[in-house]
């Protein structure tokens, strides 16, 4: 049974975030407004999460052993590769931080959905579902 959906809701993702929401699933339905900011929001139906408190959450995990990576999942190989090509940037005149795979053309889709899970497992007493 379905428990906990979490979704992106930025982007092309609102019009689908929307529908589901309206769609009274028979679960738990998290949406996540991703964004440059420094403080988690509520919103009405949305979380807004900073780009880096997603990844930080993940790469807390990784490091401390608590999340592990099943070797014999389907897309165990392009999360490792994603993993390895995601790094931060700090912007020397700004101060501002982006996150991002570290070469053009290389997807971070699989570390975005890992860091949503891991956020929400690590916040969820805080979000509201809806």
């Amino acid at each position: 049974m379905l428990n906990k959906l979490i979704m992106p809701y930025c982007g092309v993702g609102k019009p689908v975030g929307d529908m589901f929401r309206l769609a009274h699933l028979p679960c738990s339905l998290y949406l996540i407004f991703v964004h440059g900011g420094n403080a988690v929001s509520w919103d009405g139906h949305m979380i807004g999460v900073p780009k880096r408190d997603l990844i930080a959450a993940a790469q807390v995990l990784l490091q401390d052993n608590r999340l592990k990576i099943a070797e014999n999942m389907p897309d165990t190989a392009t999360l490792t590769r994603e993993l390895q090509n995601y790094h931060v940037k700090i912007d020397p005149v700004t101060a501002h931080d982006s996150y991002a795979a570290w070469r053009e053309g290389v997807h971070d889709d699989l570390v975005f959905a890992v860091s949503l899970a891991v956020w929400l497992g690590e916040n969820q007493r805080r979000a509201r579902a809806f």
